[in-house]
């Protein structure tokens, strides 16, 4: 398989690309990996919906039905294992994501002159798909982190909203408050990584990766642990 924004040495060390990947990007990875997981896309139909590309520069995709099958991977619909991470959008399942904001889009008053909001005052990438159930769920991926959108009320994705927050439960307080300052940092141009991101869980991930993809080439414990160190 490709391996998209790192090359393989004569030395057997990967080279990553500089910017690092989210939780989202990893998942992916190691998913696409899954022999089971291949499998059963070759047997999806249809293996590819079209994306769409929004004026905003959102990519959408819009889901005629839900897709049981890739439900059962924590994804909305397949996403095709030959492509590496952000070579394609991949449309995780809100359920998968775990900590998702919930925003009622209410249209805006004529005295607003604060607070009022599009997609594309967020200035990182976004992945939107609105399911079966006509909900957009948005993905933001910002440098190393992302934040899940469930986006209610808003019928036009383009259209500009008012946005009102939703809380279930006070136990999500933190957790929350936390994905809030993501979403505000991503409306700042050429957004920073978020201090939660880590490097050395980065760098475990790489070599965790490294060590599948050796496995899978026929590798012995002891070439995979000189390749890693």
């Amino acid at each position: 398989m490709p391996h998209h924004g790192r090359e393989r040495r004569d030395s057997g060390e990967w080279t990553f690309e500089e910017a690092r990947f989210d939780a989202a990007d990893w998942a992916w990875e190691f998913l696409r990996r899954n022999a089971n997981y291949a499998a059963d896309w070759r047997r999806s139909v249809p293996r590819q919906l079209p994306c769409l590309t929004l004026t905003d520069g959102t990519r959408l995709l819009r889901l005629p039905r839900r897709f049981p099958h890739a439900e059962k991977w924590g994804l909305l619909a397949f996403a095709d294992p030959a492509l590496a991470a952000r070579q394609e959008p991949v449309f995780w399942h809100a359920c998968a994501l775990r900590r998702v904001v919930r925003l009622r889009a209410l249209p805006p008053h004529q005295s607003d002159r604060e607070g009022v909001q599009a997609l594309a005052d967020f200035k990182v990438e976004r992945h939107a798909v609105i399911g079966a159930d006509g909900v957009p769920l948005v993905l933001m991926k910002g440098s190393g982190v992302h934040v899940a959108v469930e986006l209610h009320d808003l019928s036009v994705l383009t259209r500009r909203f008012r946005p009102v927050f939703e809380l279930e439960r006070l136990s999500e307080l933190a957790a929350q408050t936390e994905l809030l300052k993501r979403l505000q940092r991503f409306m700042a141009s050429g957004s920073s990584p978020s201090a939660t991101a880590s490097l050395g869980g980065d760098e475990r991930l790489r070599q965790a990766l490294l060590a599948l993809d050796e496995s899978l080439s026929g590798k012995t414990y002891r070439q995979i642990a000189t390749t890693i160190f």
